[in-house]
């Protein structure tokens, strides 16, 4: 028996296989996605978890097989497979790093009655921020760093709460220092370093916590040249006794110092001189021709870096010249003034005069005067014997001077006279040997009285000075004897009288 067979051309058939085995008939139908019930319960939708270790559950149908993928659908690493069995509910445990944004999605499907989920589903979250784990360091100094100032800020990071030290080579802390607390994971200190250490320095910063340590950091660093420099001679705004000027003062030994004038130059003839054992000096004789109000600039360098400037103002004495050539001006009382009346027990009286000169200034009881004409007529008189000489008075180089007496209340004239020292305190003299003095300056004729004081307050003594009060440069009645003082001041006086008397002629003959 020929069976035949015909062929047709295929066309398509539903997609179910019909096979007829020992005359019954089967059917399969393709395999379709299953409805498993999916529902995520955490985390919720749009929501920041309280951690970056994520917990993620919810339910599905009893038998389903859930898996996980961190990303908004499958195509990722499955990050976790969870068989139900016969339970409802699923649960996983993602863990996200530091490093992992803070929006994240996952993306659940599965299987279901050896079909996938026909439900999956994706859900966004949001992760917390990480916050930097409070770490110990030091911020400043850098290693090596070379600084521009001796005042030194140590600053970094800790664990709030804590405490750092910034001890010294020696294992203390820097002196004068103590703990300082770290707050909001930031500490800070300041210290100054002395001008004498040397400029290389290192120190170790330690913190503590809850009694243990918990940080150790070294740290070295360069300091600028410290300035040690010190000027002793000439003291700041003094005359010097003579134009030879001895600059001297402390230093860093091994330096060098130089004395500048106020063009930034040496002064002439002059080179550096060294610093030996912490002590340096320089001479320097100014010429007659300089003017009497100096300024120097001394600087010193130490290995090859500037390591102290010091400005330094003094005054040289007058020039001592022939006694020929010498005009010393009338000094000028500019305080009291004519007629004024000054209340008190002392009297400070200022003037103008010759810099670099010295006062003599005489004080005298104005009915005194009398007496003292008498004295010239030839009549007798009391002899008026000056008080010790006080504190040198000397014209400044602003041609000023000024000096302050205790009087007792009474109506006095004063009278000035310039007159010159030289180099050895003696005065100088004209060519016939006698004390070169300026022309007397104008009389002043002032009042003193008593303050008020009041009642029951008790009085207060007051020294006065024995006839006429004298006040000139120290050491001038040593110099020149008691006797050449009060003929100094004797001629003033009687200058004094002889005018008071012209002045009593001329009001006589006015009336």
């Amino acid at each position: 028996m020929i069976t035949k067979f015909s062929w047709r051309r295929a066309v398509a058939v539903p997609a179910v296989l019909t096979l007829a085995l020992g005359g019954a008939l089967l059917s399969v139908t393709a395999a379709q996605a299953a409805p498993a019930s999916l529902v995520i319960s955490t985390p919720e939708a749009g929501a920041t978890t309280t951690s970056r270790t994520v917990v993620v559950s919810g339910t599905v149908a009893a038998g389903a097989t859930v898996d996980v993928y961190k990303g908004t659908d499958d195509s990722g690493t499955r990050a976790d497979r969870i068989n139900t069995g016969n339970s409802t509910t699923w649960s996983t445990t993602l863990t996200y790093a530091d490093t992992d944004a803070v929006n994240q999605s996952v993306y659940v499907t599965g299987l279901y009655g050896g079909s996938g989920f026909s439900d999956p589903q994706a859900r966004a979250f949001v992760l917390p921020a990480v916050t930097p784990a409070e770490t110990f360091s030091v911020t400043t100094p850098e290693v090596a760093q070379q600084l521009a100032s001796r005042t030194v800020t140590f600053s970094g990071t800790g664990i709030s709460g804590s405490t750092v030290n910034v001890l010294g080579t020696d294992g203390n802390r820097l002196p004068g220092t103590g703990a300082v607390a770290v707050v909001a994971g930031q500490w800070s200190l300041v210290y100054t370093y002395p001008e004498t250490v040397d400029r290389n320095q290192s120190v170790r910063v330690t913190q503590v916590t809850g009694g243990a340590g918990t940080g150790d950091t070294p740290v070295a660093f360069v300091l600028p040249q410290g300035q040690t420099l010190d000027v002793v001679t000439p003291a700041e705004g003094t005359t010097t006794a003579t134009r030879t000027v001895t600059f001297s003062g402390t230093g860093t030994s091994g330096s060098t110092v130089n004395v500048l004038d106020t063009d930034g130059n040496r002064l002439p003839g002059t080179g550096a001189v060294a610093v030996v054992d912490g002590q340096w000096s320089l001479d320097y004789t100014y010429p007659d021709d300089a003017t009497v109000a100096q300024t120097v600039n001394v600087t010193q360098i130490t290995g090859g870096a500037g390591s102290g400037d010091v400005t330094r103002s003094f005054s040289l004495p007058a020039v001592v010249v022939p006694p020929t050539a010498v005009v010393l001006d009338a000094p000028v009382i500019t305080s009291p003034t004519q007629g004024q009346v000054v209340v008190g027990d002392q009297v400070t009286f200022e003037g103008t005069g010759t810099p670099g000169s010295n006062i003599l200034l005489a004080v005298v009881p104005t009915d005194q005067l009398d007496e003292l004409e008498a004295a010239e007529n030839g009549r007798a008189a009391a002899a008026a014997v000056p008080a010790d000489p006080a504190d040198p008075i000397v014209v400044d180089a602003a041609g000023n001077w000024t000096v302050t007496l205790a009087l007792t209340p009474n109506d006095y004239t004063a009278a000035a006279v310039s007159f010159l020292l030289d180099a050895d305190g003696l005065p100088v003299l004209d060519a016939a040997g006698q004390p070169i003095v300026s022309d007397p300056s104008a009389d002043v004729a002032f009042s003193l009285i008593a303050a008020v004081v009041p009642a029951g307050t008790p009085a207060t003594p007051i020294a006065t000075p024995t006839g006429l009060a004298f006040t000139g440069s120290e050491g001038t009645e040593a110099a020149i004897g008691i006797g050449a003082a009060v003929l100094l001041l004797g001629s003033t006086l009687m200058v004094l009288a002889r005018r008071r008397a012209k002045l009593a002629t001329s009001d006589v003959a006015g009336e």
